[in-house]
């Protein structure tokens, strides 16, 4: 499949564009010509179209029946609709590097793992919950995990997500959370876990966790109050800082410190469905600010009024900021 890495973003743009209108169910002679010429015109959009044609061997637009389409198809809007769809797709194909993978290792394992799960929590809430030993647990946007107290010990094991614990008092059971890369023990405390894709990110507002990564061969580590970490199954960071924003989305909000706009975008995307991104151009732009995770549409609103951005809505499920005209 092509590379897409020294492709400029405008040129991927205008193959998706070209892309679009060819899958059209009306292309007149004309618009075939000019497309030619685009091809032949740089080895840049040549190269560009490549990768669409890649992509479509794994991308598949369904088409509407004949009998189902008679009426749709030809409304006022519904091919601008259609060649909207299509150029989502190409675009988000390109931006995925190596084409839609639908479905990643780590991704399947979770699903799995998840499918019995005690405690979902679906796209854009928030739960906040007390355990039968009295810890009170907050629980994210997205997050998937299973509560499992025994007589011997409090596992709490994340799947997906992140959560905030305030451990309630038990002298005879450790309490412990499992994440994909390493277990977590409880030394009277308060903390927070992130399960990411390959990483754990721990941090501790209260008293101490001990950390042990799944393929560690050295001695166990303790985090204190105040520190946090990122662990792999075989190494942890060392402690920095616990940012005094963590906790800020148990609160409905998301707090940005000079944070890059692609990832800003990336944190506000766990609240909402569909797809929110940027374009590569002004990724870099730089956010501060508090911003509500309950309404994203109105963070959206106040992102416009901070910075020289707008959010497009390509479709009501796909929104890309770009720079303001």
């Amino acid at each position: 499949m092509p590379d897409t890495r020294d492709i400029p973003y405008a040129t991927l743009e205008q193959a998706a564009e070209w892309y679009a209108t060819l899958r059209a169910d009306a292309v007149d002679e004309n618009e075939r010509r000019r497309w030619q010429d685009w091809l032949a015109r740089d080895a840049g959009n040549r190269q560009a179209w490549a990768r669409v044609e890649a992509i479509s061997q794994n991308v598949a637009i369904a088409r509407q029946t004949p009998e189902a389409s008679s009426a749709a198809l030809h409304a006022a809007g519904a091919q601008r609709q259609r060649r909207k769809l299509v150029k989502t797709l190409a675009l988000a194909a390109f931006g995925a590097g190596l084409g839609w993978q639908l479905a990643r290792t780590e991704d399947v394992q979770v699903a799995f793992a998840g499918r019995g799960a005690s405690h979902r929590v679906g796209v854009g809430e928030r739960v906040d919950t007390v355990l039968a030993d009295g810890t009170r647990l907050w629980l994210d946007s997205g997050t998937i995990l299973d509560q499992r107290f025994d007589a011997v010990q409090r596992l709490v094991v994340l799947h997906q997500g992140e959560i905030l614990l305030q451990s309630g008092h038990d002298a005879h059971r450790p309490l412990v959370v499992q994440s994909r890369q390493g277990s977590m023990r409880a030394l009277g405390t308060r903390f927070q876990v992130r399960q990411f894709e390959g990483s754990t990110r721990l941090g501790v507002s209260e008293g101490r966790v001990e950390v042990t990564p799944i393929d560690a061969h050295g001695p166990r580590l303790i985090i204190e109050a105040g520190q946090e970490v990122t662990f792999t199954r075989s190494e942890v960071s060392l402690p920095g800082a616990l940012p005094a924003a963590r906790e800020a989305w148990t609160q409905g909000m998301l707090i940005a410190e000079d944070l890059p706009l692609d990832a800003f975008l990336a944190e506000l995307s766990r609240y909402r469905h569909g797809h929110l991104g940027c374009d590569p151009a002004i990724a870099g732009l730089r956010v501060v600010g508090a911003f509500p995770v309950h309404d994203t549409d109105q963070a959206l609103a106040m992102l416009e009024a901070a910075l020289p951005v707008r959010a497009r809505r390509v479709l009501p499920w796909w929104v890309t900021v770009d720079a303001k005209k």
